[in-house]
């Protein structure tokens, strides 16, 4: 895989970076999940530069990876697809951008199909349901790197569903998981018509609800602001799916070449992929770092 320009990028265009947005998954991270050390050494030389590092995930904040926490200088993450901004430094909420109740009353009719494994995100936790967390393979997670992130991040519980019921007001994303995917594009399809949320999809078997206008674009414009500058002043890395908005909207957006084939074709700049430390690379080729 070689890198490429889908667009010329001025040295003009380039010293407005300010802000550097990564996805974790197959994006920052390894096949396996971890840092490497290439990338993790490019980030650190990029905050001694004054860029701000910013994690960006579809992840609810106790499941970030601790190898990328612990990296010091790392203030901001925004999680679960934007529905909250932390300052990871203070413990400080910047951003809360949550599914409103009556948003959850509306997807009630997709929440109680026997196929479909649910997951609730809130208050930096992730639930499901205990006999759905012993049956994953059932619901198209096969892969033993998928079942273990779920099982180590998932806290199991009886009934997810009542669950719900009792914190609706405070949902940061609902996950659908099935391995059935015709219903899966299908549904997908008549969730992102629906008022009052937005549904994107970041795996191959799930689909992800948040609240009326939740992105991690949104969140990272907001933290652009809240850092005095705008979308110009990010670089955006991303693969998936729901990452497309953010690296549509960035100053810079970057797609990784282990991309879907939907974001390598709005990127701007098309990375190395995530196993051959494409951050590392496209920073150092890009911005010098």
């Amino acid at each position: 895989m070689k890198t490429y320009f889908k667009m010329p990028l001025s040295k003009e265009r380039l010293d407005k970076i300010k802000i550097l947005a990564f996805d974790m998954d197959d994006t920052l991270l390894d096949g396996h999940g971890k840092l490497s050390e290439g990338n993790k050494a490019a980030i650190m030389r990029a905050m001694e530069k004054g860029y701000h590092v910013v994690i960006a995930t579809g992840r609810v904040f106790d499941a970030l990876p601790k190898d990328v926490v612990a990296v010091e200088g790392v203030q901001y993450a925004v999680t679960s697809n934007g529905a909250r901004i932390t300052d990871m430094h203070t413990g400080k909420v910047l951003l809360e951008n949550l599914l409103s109740a009556e948003a959850v009353d509306a997807v009630d009719p997709y929440l109680h199909d026997e196929d479909v494994m649910i997951e609730i995100f809130f208050d930096d936790g992730v639930y499901a349901d205990r006999r759905d967390l012993t049956h994953l393979a059932d619901f198209g997670r096969t892969s033993e790197k998928s079942q273990h992130y779920v099982l180590t991040t998932r806290q199991p519980v009886d009934d997810v569903l009542a669950l719900l019921e009792a914190n609706k007001d405070r949902m940061e994303n609902i996950n659908l998981i099935m391995a059935d995917d015709e219903k899966r594009l299908r549904w997908l399809a008549e969730l992102k018509k629906m008022p009052g949320i937005t549904a994107c999809s970041s795996t191959p078997n799930n689909i992800e609800i948040g609240g009326r206008n939740t992105s991690k674009a949104h969140a990272l414009e907001e933290l652009a602001a809240y850092l005095g500058t705008d979308r110009s002043g990010i670089m955006a890395f991303g693969d998936s799916s729901n990452d497309e908005q953010m690296v549509v909207r960035a100053g810079v957006g970057v797609a990784m070449g282990n991309s879907v084939p939907e974001l390598l074709d709005v990127a701007d700049y098309i990375a190395l992929t995530n196993e051959d430390d494409g951050v590392a690379y496209t920073l150092e080729h890009l911005l010098g770092i």
